[in-house]
């Protein structure tokens, strides 16, 4: 049983590096596949232009304790719409 894994251990130690040397062929070398273009589109002007319109017109659309939420929606709504015309 000794005489046998001597065996195997040495047959491991020999063979493997030359299995992963017989894996890599020498002529045609490994190229990264290839990516999608990617969308180079960016939103952020807009999305700042329509934060800050948006937050102007909801706080001049509501009045008294009603302007906590109406500038904040007026914010998020003129950015959103805002990123939707610059093109993002």
């Amino acid at each position: 049983m000794r005489v046998m894994n001597r065996w195997l251990l040495m047959a491991a130690v020999l063979f493997t590096p030359l299995m992963a040397l017989a894996e890599l062929e020498p002529g045609e070398p490994k190229l990264p596949p290839e990516l999608p273009p990617s969308d180079t589109n960016s939103c952020v002007e807009g999305t700042i232009a329509g934060g800050l319109i948006g937050a102007g017109i909801g706080g001049l659309a509501t009045r008294g304790r009603a302007r906590w939420i109406g500038v904040p929606v007026g914010a998020v709504g003129g950015a959103l719409l805002g990123c939707q015309i610059d093109g993002g």
